[in-house]
């Protein structure tokens, strides 16, 4: 007689667990996820702010050692103050398509989730009828 327990389990069982330990393992590494491209985001949005700080400090070096002008006329001041005004609003109108798109696809996947939870329970409908149709004839 051999003194090793008998470890096999139902495929159901096998299959849930599985889901459960992948499921669990997702859940884990999704914030280290965001994270991480939330870093990456702030490195990049840093580096961008150092270059152009850098390279405005040092033509603005470069000008007044050679002694060129710089006042600008009002129309220049005005048409860069229009474009950054313009530039700010397209980034405000990008945020909120990406927020509506991001929530228009949470709402289509709760969609899914309640298409796939009626499926299950029609599927179960389906296999009683069958299984108490089959049973009353077997009688």
């Amino acid at each position: 007689m051999s003194n090793t327990k008998d470890t096999t389990r139902d495929i159901f069982t096998e299959a849930r667990h599985s889901f459960e330990k992948i499921h669990g393992n997702m859940e884990k590494v999704t914030p280290q996820y965001l994270q991480s491209f939330a870093n990456l985001q702030q490195e990049y949005i840093a580096a961008c702010t150092t270059f152009v700080s850098n390279t405005i400090a040092s033509q603005q070096e470069f000008v007044q050692k050679i002694g060129i002008e710089t006042k600008a006329p009002e129309a220049t001041i005005k048409i860069i103050r229009d474009m950054t005004d313009e530039i700010v609003k397209a980034i405000d109108v990008q945020n909120k398509v990406v927020t509506t798109f991001l929530d228009a696809t949470r709402q289509n996947v709760r969609a899914v989730n309640a298409t796939f939870s009626s499926l299950a329970e029609l599927n179960h409908n389906i296999v009683n009828s069958w299984i108490s149709t089959w049973s009353r004839r077997n009688n």
